[in-house]
């Protein structure tokens, strides 16, 4: 099981030229990339169309995610062992098409179980404890999800999804604690 995602996708670019499209293995685009028109001066992010619970997210934290995915090897790297980022010394541009699809077909179970695995591998990429951040963000991110971003205009998925992400926020923080006092 990847543990480092930075380091895997690092390890995949080894030896490649030419454009990269990175996608995972449960994404899809909605349309082919028509790299004639692509400026080699640029890397290129895409829109990211999220569906959770069997309905698309057209609002919340992840309707505004734009992701760098269309790379050069040898522009940059990936940093972050979870939420992985391409950083690059070329400048990023957006692409309004194609989006790239993020369907996951997977239960609440199963989600739960991927946000106790995210959350140990982003626990250990923090330094140190802290408990006002314990006491911030968790909920800081519940209100940035369903009300700054509008989740709740996505029904239940949109409630679900801003309280499984402070979840997720919450876990960490208690994990880097526990971390720290073993």
């Amino acid at each position: 099981m990847i543990t480092d995602f930075a380091a895997w996708r690092n390890r995949q670019l080894k030896g490649r030229s030419g454009w990269v499209m990175v996608l995972d293995p449960d994404e899809i685009l909605s349309a082919p990339v028509d790299f004639s028109h692509l400026d080699k001066r640029f890397n290129y992010a895409f829109c990211r169309d999220d569906w959770f619970l069997g309905r698309q997210l057209r609002f919340g934290e992840t309707a505004a995610v734009r992701l760098t995915r269309l790379i050069q090897p040898g522009t940059g790297k990936w940093v972050g062992k979870v939420h992985e980022r391409f950083v690059s010394k070329l400048q990023v541009l957006y692409l309004k098409s194609p989006k790239i699809l993020h369907r996951r077909q997977i239960s609440l179970s199963q989600f739960i179980d991927r946000l106790n695995w995210y959350s140990d591998l982003r626990a250990r990429e923090l330094n140190r404890f802290s408990a006002w951040k314990l006491l911030v963000y968790p909920l800081a991110k519940f209100v940035k999800n369903y009300f700054w971003h509008l989740g709740f205009l996505d029904g239940l998925p949109g409630l679900a999804m801003a309280w499984l992400m402070s979840l997720h926020s919450l876990m960490v923080r208690i994990k880097a604690y526990e971390k720290q006092v073993k």
